[in-house]
């Protein structure tokens, strides 16, 4: 679809009451977007490439506890940690867009590929356990939702804030996200991390991932990666300021720059650059100044896999 007319679809649903602007944005996901046929193969993946990183800082996951920043619409990172021996995993999300029939769909799909999720998570959770926990996930076929979570110890909050939560100091493990961090505002993420910091042990690791690229180009293909950077704050605003599609351009230069203000040290850095959005910068492609002085490779970075700790 025309990113143009995406925007203005998704800015006129974000108008609306938000009981009815949720209902709706969500119908037209399902019917027309991203959720008509959803696969959770991306995020299940993503949460094996989340334990890498943090089994090679030569911690684990079995009994520990979590907090994932924005759940969205599904639970596949919470269930993928519970099968790998999580003991708690806390999710909390600004918005309730949690679907119970989009987690009964994803919990049919591990179940019909059983085989080959175990083996994508094998180096990263005790054999047994996971197969006992993929055993009682089965048994809960037609289960209300609260009860799956209460089964699962998966404690969703939302709305909630991430920046203000009411648990102890120092009584989690781990702080994950992932293609969260990129929709939230730099001031309220600042905050965010400071309470990540706050409520994490004193071993305790940050690991996101965060998703640098113009959203847009996902499904318009005539865009680029880097599309949204030639726009000024108050134009970028008017095409994606709702909370649907808001994204708030930080570049891995900033990210990190962020991560080191609030006090975490970073222990691991990945990321990819786009060659498009290289050859685009390249040939003369106009960043708004907010990014004019960054290299070519900085703002081509599209993707990025970091963990930090606060010690």
């Amino acid at each position: 679809m025309n990113w143009k007319r995406k925007a203005f679809i998704q800015n006129t649903i974000a108008r609306l009451p938000p009981a009815l602007s949720y209902r709706l944005y969500y119908s037209v996901q399902r019917r027309f977007g991203g959720l008509r046929r959803p696969n959770p193969c991306p995020r299940l993946r993503a949460t094996a490439e989340i334990l890498a990183r943090i089994h090679e800082q030569g911690h684990s996951t079995e009994s520990k506890s979590f907090l994932e920043i924005g759940t969205g619409p599904r639970l596949n990172l919470p269930v993928a940690l519970w099968l790998c021996g999580a003991s708690e995993i806390w999710t909390v999300d600004l918005n309730p867009y949690l679907r119970p029939e989009l987690v009964a769909e994803d919990i049919a799909y591990i179940m019909r590929h059983r085989q080959e999720i175990q083996a994508l998570f094998q180096p990263y959770a005790s054999a047994s356990l996971f197969r006992e926990r993929l055993a009682r996930l089965e048994m809960a076929e037609g289960m209300r939702l609260d009860d799956l979570l209460d089964m699962m110890r998966i404690r969703y909050q939302a709305p909630g804030d991430a920046a203000h939560l009411d648990l102890p100091a120092q009584s989690l493990d781990y702080h994950v996200s992932f293609t969260v961090l990129e929709h939230i505002p730099p001031g309220v993420l600042q905050g965010i991390l400071l309470e990540g910091k706050r409520v994490l042990k004193r071993d305790g690791l940050f690991a996101h991932t965060v998703d640098l690229s113009d959203h847009f180009a996902h499904s318009d293909g005539s865009i680029s990666a880097i599309n949204f950077l030639q726009f000024s704050e108050e134009e970028w605003a008017r095409y994606a300021g709702n909370r649907y599609m808001y994204h708030n351009r930080l570049r891995i230069d900033e990210y990190v720059d962020l991560l080191r203000a609030v006090g975490l040290k970073v222990l691991w850095l990945g990321s990819r650059t786009d060659v498009r959005a290289l050859e685009e910068l390249g040939s003369g492609f106009v960043v708004d100044r907010r990014f004019e002085a960054k290299s070519a490779e900085t703002n081509a970075t599209v993707y990025m896999q970091v963990v930090a700790s606060g010690s």
